[in-house]
């Protein structure tokens, strides 16, 4: 694996369609968002579509020392703060083919004016991207950009660790995104009273569960409350379960997954885990992608699992968005 892609072409994608967007998510930082999703884009530019890996873990970027390459002269920062005209104006390309970076913000003033109309005009951008995917880091927590971006996103992957606050921060992130998901549709504009109240948790309505909020808008507007119950079903982020040792640790995507159904009424796709590697920072002390670095541990192998299969699932759907 010398970095060159699988197929002897070099370029498969569509040359006119929008990009399919790729978000990685999670609600606690050092979880492993930035490797899984260099990873994924290395792997996915093996196959020779061209992906675009985007760094919105603004204020702390580091996606580009990832992937092995000095921090570049244009940035999303630039973007932004208006020194660039166009995203597509900040892409740089790696070492690898097909495998173009816009690296992330390191000042604060990006974050300031990263809001309202600004960060409209970003998730527009990225749909107009020269590419056939575009890979989106997000930081952590649940800023208002980090849940517009995420769920602006064709495909939603959550990373978390098998320990307690990171199972806490990632459940709180899915809540979170539940409801910003859920106030996305103007149709339940009646009813954002109530969906705004379900996300406190002393509310006058005494709405403690996605149940209880179905119940409430049933009260309202039955038609309202199928639509509601609809687009409750139609959300399926993906996650993944990042440094696990044992079966244990991988039963904890179950869990998740169970919980999910039960409360929010969603089913969560549990996409795999990755085993702890020590080859992890081993390749990130060496700024090459582990893929490259150590082609055939196992967990390269089981990341190259996950990109076939997301492959998969974008030509099954032809390039929809599987939200």
């Amino acid at each position: 694996m010398d970095g060159s892609p699988i197929n002897p072409i070099s370029y498969i994608g569509s040359q006119t369609a929008a990009p399919t967007v790729w978000a990685v998510g999670g609600g606690k930082g050092g979880v492993g968002k930035s490797f899984l999703a260099s990873a994924l884009a290395y792997s996915v530019s093996r196959h020779g579509y061209r992906i675009v890996a985007i760094d919105l873990d603004l204020g702390g970027s580091n996606l580009h020392t990832v992937l092995g390459i000095d921090p570049p002269k244009f940035g999303l920062g630039d973007f932004v703060s208006n020194r660039c005209a166009t995203l597509e104006e900040c892409m740089v390309q790696t070492p690898f083919p097909n495998l173009s970076i816009i690296s992330g913000a390191n000042d604060a003033l990006a974050i300031t004016q990263m809001a309202g109309s600004k960060r409209d005009l970003v998730i527009a951008e990225l749909r107009h991207l020269p590419a056939d995917i575009v890979m989106v880091d997000l930081g952590a927590g649940t800023s208002t950009h980090t849940l517009e971006f995420f769920n602006s996103a064709d495909v939603q992957m959550i990373t978390a660790l098998p320990e307690p606050t990171s199972i806490e921060n990632a459940y709180r992130f899915i809540k979170a995104s539940y409801y910003d998901r859920l106030q996305r549709f103007s149709q339940l504009d009646p009813v954002r009273y109530l969906i705004e109240a379900a996300t406190q948790p002393n509310n006058a309505f005494s709405i403690h569960s996605p149940t209880d909020l179905l119940n409430e808008i049933a009260k309202v507007d039955r038609d309202l409350a199928l639509f509601f119950k609809r687009k409750v079903t139609e959300y399926r982020p993906r996650l993944v379960m990042n440094q696990v040792r044992s079966q244990a640790d991988i039963d904890v995507g179950y869990s998740m997954k169970a919980v999910c159904k039960k409360y929010f009424g969603f089913d969560l796709e549990y996409l795999g885990y990755l085993d702890y590697d020590s080859s992890v920072w081993q390749s990130v002390r060496r700024k090459r992608p582990v893929l490259l670095e150590f082609p055939n541990s196992k967990l390269s192998v089981t990341i190259e699992r996950m990109a076939n299969y997301l492959l998969k699932q974008r030509k099954a759907t032809g390039n929809a968005t599987g939200r």
